[in-house]
């Protein structure tokens, strides 16, 4: 707008009587640092996809303001291999409560990150349409991740390339890719917040290899990239008898045994259900003997398109220990140990609480409340300090919940909403200090089903819970 006709549009207000919007106008346009101004340009451009812009506005950044730390930001992101930004392609809710999933790539130059945008797009459809992740979609968030290479290539067989991440060909007999876990760290803690997952698109690499929060995605496979996931995201062991390379003995891991004893093999709980197909079967973890995994064929982890059981357990319980099956509640809840608390001394104004919880796809997640006298409330959670927030860095830290003994006042076991509230009143209660309780659990059990995806949940990860101090004055 020509300075002009802002002038002429003030002054316009001011007689309008609505002279109050011109300090409006100007904290909008509050001076910058030029150095700050400078930098969020450059990361709007990679964000954009603008990704030679990008780079112009680093080496601008580095030049003019050396001594900053927008100026050594902009120096480490103007190098030949380079971080240059990050962009949402696929957001589900706050990343605070979702697990987040970034891709990024190695060996791409300046003029073919276009094509890891592309790659990285379509592979979010991939979890939608794989059936353990559709279930539970909307606890994934999808990010790209902008790194510039030099070179086009991959180390090995006595090359070596300038690369963001390192990819090198591993000893294996079909000469697998890997990269420098150290080097993805370090791009994850440039963007920011993350839970340390990674799914990285290696251009001129093979097959691929997967762990430790890591996928390594060399080629476009499909099936590539969900297998490697499930070894990255949840620890699942291949249940494929061919020989790739030297394992050095058999990794026993939620659906891999190096034991065919019904007791000791890691899905036990299964076979104990008695759930149909769950037995044990020789040929797994690269080898035809010596290895057993929990189905005879077609589990992702061989070379299927979906999950076994075991598998399938170890997915959902490995969101969730991401996901708060709650997602936010109100008002905030108070810690069992304070002395805070909400008072309900009027007839004629009730207290009313309200949860909300994560939806899966095709169930829903069961809601209970409690009011429990103050020598009812049972102690905190075990293991740990009890704290309120929306995630813990991993809720398997949190310890269990302890037994409420009283039956709940309400149960909502089918909300489609996701939303659940609960009205206490001064007439339901004598006058005391009491806790209201709301635990929301996922059952895991989708209609038509006979079993639940998870039998086991040793950290009791499927349950969640808010509680409130209330005092019912006389």
């Amino acid at each position: 707008m020509p300075p002009s006709v802002f002038i002429r549009l003030t002054a316009l207000a001011c007689l309008a009587g609505v002279s109050h919007a011109v300090p409006t106008l100007a904290a909008a346009h509050q001076d910058v640092p030029p150095a700050q101004a400078l930098l969020e340009r450059a990361e709007k451009r990679a964000r954009d996809g603008r990704y030679r812009d990008a780079v112009h506005y680093y080496k601008q950044l580095a030049g003019k303001y050396p001594a900053t730390e927008q100026g050594r930001i902009g120096a480490r992101r103007s190098k030949p291999s380079a971080y240059l930004g990050w962009a949402p392609i696929g957001e589900n809710g706050p990343s605070q409560n979702r697990v987040d999933v970034v891709f990024m790539g190695d060996g791409y130059q300046i003029d073919e990150l276009d094509q890891l945008d592309d790659l990285a797009a379509d592979a979010v459809p991939l979890f939608e349409r794989q059936r353990t992740f559709r279930e539970y979609f909307s606890y994934l968030n999808f990010q790209r991740l902008a790194l510039v290479s030099a070179d086009n290539g991959v180390d090995g067989f006595g090359r070596e390339y300038d690369t963001a991440l390192g990819g090198r060909t591993l000893g294996t007999f079909a000469g697998h890719v890997g990269v420098d876990g150290s080097l993805v760290r370090a791009m994850l803690e440039q963007k920011g917040e993350h839970d340390g997952l990674a799914i990285v698109f290696v251009k001129l690499g093979v097959l691929g290899t997967g762990g430790d929060g890591l996928a390594c995605i060399g080629g476009r496979s499909p099936r590539t990239t969900v297998h490697e996931w499930g070894h990255a995201f949840a620890g699942l062991g291949d249940e494929y008898a061919t020989e790739t390379h030297e394992r050095g003995g058999v990794g026993t891991s939620v659906n891999v045994s190096a034991t065919d004893d019904p007791e000791r093999v890691p899905w036990k709980h299964w076979l104990d259900a008695k759930v149909p197909g769950i037995g044990i079967y020789e040929g797994a973890s690269g080898q035809v003997r010596g290895a057993w995994k929990p189905t005879s064929g077609g589990c992702v982890m061989e070379d299927g398109e979906f999950f076994c059981p075991p598998c399938r357990e170890a997915l959902v319980l490995r969101i969730y220990s991401l996901v708060d099956p709650i997602e936010s509640c109100s008002p905030l809840p108070h810690p069992l140990d304070h002395a805070v608390h909400l008072k309900l001394a009027d007839e004629f104004a009730p207290l009313e609480f309200e949860v909300r919880v994560m939806k899966p796809a095709r169930h829903e997640l069961e809601v209970r409340w409690w009011v429990l006298s103050e020598h009812e409330t049972p102690p905190g959670p075990r293991g740990t300090t009890e704290r309120y927030r929306n995630r813990y860095e991993d809720r398997r830290q949190r310890g269990r919940l302890p037994l409420i003994a009283p039956a709940p006042l309400r149960e909502s076991l089918h909300e489609r909403t996701g939303v659940n509230r609960f009205v206490l009143a001064k007439k339901d209660l004598a006058p005391g200090r009491y806790r209201v309780v709301c635990r929301v659990r996922d059952t895991t059990r989708l209609r038509g089903e006979r079993f639940p995806w998870v039998l086991k949940d040793e950290h009791e990860l499927l349950v969640s819970e808010r509680a409130w101090w209330v005092v019912v004055s006389d």
